[in-house]
């Protein structure tokens, strides 16, 4: 067993396997020369963050060593810091995390799927339902549940009290300010994919007093923007629009035309098997392009570790992250736990929508390795699953994706919230 360096995140020892530490000793012996890692000199920054972390310095890698630092895919994970890198015993550490929770190595290949309630100790969970869905607020058509409006759950044991609005003269009533006193807002939330929908930020921006950025790049809701629906919305002093995406990247992305107008990362096929209405008979099928055409939009997405350095946001936290992206919610939660010391440490709470999983077939409903993967880390770092919709979630009913064979198109909601002290 090797000590963890301080701060690290994956316990109070760490136990690396006999093949990691033989993986270790080859790299080590790559160039046919062994390193004297404690004595190493630097002359670059580069060089000076690896050697402090105990690593190789590039320049004293090779060139192999350079291929093997290039990040244009896989990025070197880095500490909390977000900028020097992990040493290698958390590295080990954080890799075995992420591939044995995927491949279902661990104790539990429902890890994903299992609420840890009291761990996380909430007591009062909402959907924020009652505060927003009332006469004359933004999405209010008569039903008294708001259907669709408030599906996340959040934790609102450390959230502000609460205050009552006036929608009217959008102000609050009595003699509370629109943005309370102090420095800053009390609760920092960024809500990412709103579509036309805002109910979530706008609540938190109301009700709580809460600075809130709002992000999505999709043309149906830059066009909701700019409109009349969000007039009120606009006039609030701490609700802020941000018209680009959540990512893996910072940069642009290919996205396609997706369910109610919005915007995916999911790739559609563009040729399908047809069988005909018999698959008896022993004559192949046929091959046959897709008719099920959709558009595509080049559009700016960015990192959460950007996001937080553009906004001035390094030394903030951020009270509740909300992510419902369309499938992009992978790539964004994995870059930012690569960029984060192998989590989230600047998040207090996390609900999201989870898209288009599938399952681990020796297991079936409920152990998805890509979410067992994310749920293992975050759990890891102190955010613990208090709330799911259901243990496997709900498959689409749009027919066009069974037609296509795209049979792991099913959703899930699910809501975590850092352990309590």
């Amino acid at each position: 067993s090797i000590p963890p360096r301080s701060g690290a995140m994956f316990g109070a020892r760490v136990s690396v396997p006999v093949w990691a530490l033989a993986v270790t000793v080859l790299f080590v012996f790559f160039q046919g020369t062994l390193l004297p890692l404690n004595t190493l000199t630097s002359s670059s920054q580069m060089d000076a963050d690896y050697h402090a972390s105990g690593l190789w310095r590039p320049s004293d890698m090779g060139s192999v060593g350079h291929r093997l630092l290039d990040e244009s895919n896989v990025p070197v994970p880095k500490r909390e810091d977000g900028s020097s890198p992990m040493s290698l015993e958390e590295r080990v550490r954080y890799l075995e995390l992420k591939t044995n929770a995927f491949m279902n190595f661990g104790s539990d290949p429902l890890f994903g799927s299992k609420p840890r309630v009291e761990e996380a100790g909430c007591e009062k969970v909402s959907n924020l339902a009652e505060f927003g869905c009332k006469e004359g607020w933004e999405g209010w058509h008569g039903d008294p549940s708001c259907r669709g409006l408030f599906d996340h759950r959040v934790c609102l044991d450390d959230l502000p009290t609460p205050r009552e609005w006036d929608i009217a003269s959008n102000e609050p009533k009595g003699n509370a300010r629109a943005v309370p006193e102090g420095d800053d807002p009390p609760c920092l939330i960024y809500d990412f994919g709103i579509r036309e929908q805002p109910q979530f930020g706008v609540v938190m921006a109301r009700i709580f007093g809460c600075e809130v950025h709002a992000f999505d790049p999709s043309p149906i809701s830059k066009g909701w923007w700019n409109g009349n629906q969000a007039h009120k919305i606009r006039a609030l002093p701490n609700y802020h629009f941000h018209p680009y995406g959540s990512g893996g990247i910072d940069g642009d992305l290919e996205l396609m035309e997706y369910d109610w107008g919005q915007v995916s990362i999911i790739r559609f096929p563009t040729s399908l098997v047809d069988c005909g209405d018999s698959l008896e008979g022993n004559e192949n099928c046929n091959v046959k392009p897709s008719t099920d055409f959709r558009k595509t939009f080049t559009l700016p997405v960015k990192t959460l570790n950007t996001i937080r350095r553009e906004l001035g946001h390094e030394n903030r936290t951020i009270d509740m992250l909300k992510v419902d992206v369309e499938g992009s919610e992978y790539a964004f939660l994995e870059a930012a736990m690569d960029r984060g010391g192998g989590g989230l440490p600047c998040v207090n709470q996390l609900t999201l929508e989870w898209h288009h999983m599938p399952w681990d077939p020796r297991y079936g409903e409920g152990s998805s390795p890509p979410i067992n993967a994310i749920v293992t880390l975050l759990d890891a770092s102190g955010l613990k699953l208090f709330w799911q919709s259901s243990v496997g979630g709900w498959p689409s009913n749009i027919r066009a994706y069974q037609r296509m064979g795209l049979k792991d198109i099913r959703y899930n909601l699910a809501s975590f919230m850092r352990k309590k002290k």
